[in-house]
């Protein structure tokens, strides 16, 4: 093959083109999987998010709704006013199963102001008499209403109610809170979504001996230290490798954030978070959002691998298509021109080009016969002027 032939320079372009078609779907494959990664990302934070204020919402009404049947007991009342202790733990231990079967918790019930103490954690009984100083319970000590939201104390990050009892004569007896650990939010959303979820939360806010008691009490390893913004308080994997987040908590924009895909082992997954908020307003921690989307990025796979696959049959198909026809319309027709001008050239000035059609080729065929005629007109008067001028001298 002449590599400076019109020929060698055609092929060569096909094949360019070839290889820039095979580029370009690699590249369009490519965005189209980062750019869907990243709305499904965008779409489990987005999700959780809402999953997470449904859960917020229900789990409060649940509460409200408990401590609702609770105020119709009076003997609750009674052994609140006196401050009883003993009585109250003897009425609300039964109930405390019950009540942890509805995710139900954290069941406490308070002394009023100025005082304002623990006087009996039903689901701790061993741990009270602790001043109450938290945002929440100034709230309803401030206002004698309802009380709702989530609170860090010393059980641990959690949805909170806390509402009013009032006594037979009218006045406020005391109070009582429910609470449910956020660390059930996680299991509940990955029930209902099977993504993963993590529990972060800014240690700013978190009390670093509690902490400690907290992971002695519930046997778990004392993580403080992995991180040096935040804690991992709860998740629903046993990696903490994928739950890694570097930034500043408090920073999250208020609809979320998508992090940067993460590949482990065969899997293949898309990470966020959105903030969470206590009930006084602070930014105490975030829920981290793991999905999977191994499936979606080995069916991205099989396409481009199928897409490449016919991209070349495709190309390669024209290409042959291609020369075929180059061949055939004008290669081979510009060969039998040379071979005819190269025998007329040689003395076979008889031998005659063959128009094949009316294209652009064959109007050249047309103008070298003409010229072919021409040449041999002048060619054939050459002796007889040759003889004139012998005859002249």
């Amino acid at each position: 093959m002449q590599w400076h032939s019109i020929r060698t320079k055609v092929v060569g372009a096909l094949l360019l083109c070839l290889v820039v078609g095979m580029a370009g779907i690699l590249v369009l494959m490519r965005y189209c999987f980062e750019h869907n990664a990243r709305v499904l990302a965008t779409e489990s934070v987005t999700g959780a998010q809402k999953l997470f204020g449904i859960l917020e919402s229900r789990e409060i009404s649940k509460m409200t709704t408990a401590g609702d049947i609770l105020l119709t007991n009076a003997q609750f009342r009674d052994a609140l006013a006196a401050k009883d202790r003993d009585r109250l733990l003897a009425i609300a231990q039964p109930l405390m199963p019950e009540l942890k079967q509805q995710g139900i918790t954290n069941w406490i019930f308070h002394t009023v102001e100025p005082e304002q103490t623990v006087l009996l954690r039903v689901h701790n009984p061993g741990v009270s008499g602790d001043h109450l100083n938290r945002f929440m319970t100034k709230e309803v000590a401030r206002t004698h209403a309802v009380v709702s939201g989530s609170e860090l104390a010393r059980a641990g990050f959690a949805l909170r109610t806390i509402r009013p009892v009032y006594d037979a004569k009218g006045a406020v007896a005391g109070y009582v809170e429910f609470g449910e650990e956020l660390g059930s939010f996680a299991r509940t959303m990955k029930e209902q979504t099977g993504n993963d979820y993590a529990l972060l939360l800014n240690k700013k806010f978190v009390d670093r001996k509690n902490w400690a008691d907290t992971s002695a009490a519930l046997h778990r390893r004392d993580n403080w230290d992995d991180n040096a913004a935040y804690v991992l308080n709860d998740k629903t994997t046993a990696s903490d490798d994928i739950m890694q987040f570097q930034g500043d908590l408090e920073s999250i924009p208020a609809e979320g954030e998508v992090l940067e895909r993460f590949q482990r082992d065969d899997s293949v997954l898309v990470r966020g978070l959105f903030p969470i908020h206590d009930a006084a307003g602070n930014a105490v921690g975030a829920i981290f959002v793991v999905r999977d989307i191994t499936d979606f990025y080995v069916s991205v796979r099989q396409t481009q691998l199928v897409l490449m696959a016919v991209t070349v049959v495709v190309l390669a198909l024209g290409a042959i298509v291609v020369v075929v026809l180059l061949n055939r319309l004008v290669f081979q027709r510009l060969r039998d021109i040379i071979q005819v001008a190269t025998r007329v050239v040689g003395g076979a000035y008889h031998t005659a080009i063959q128009v094949s059609g009316n294209d652009e080729v064959s109007q050249f065929e047309q103008l070298f016969e003409q010229f072919r005629h021409v040449f041999v007109d002048v060619l054939s008067q050459v002796p007889q002027h040759h003889e004139r001028e012998l005859q002249e001298r």
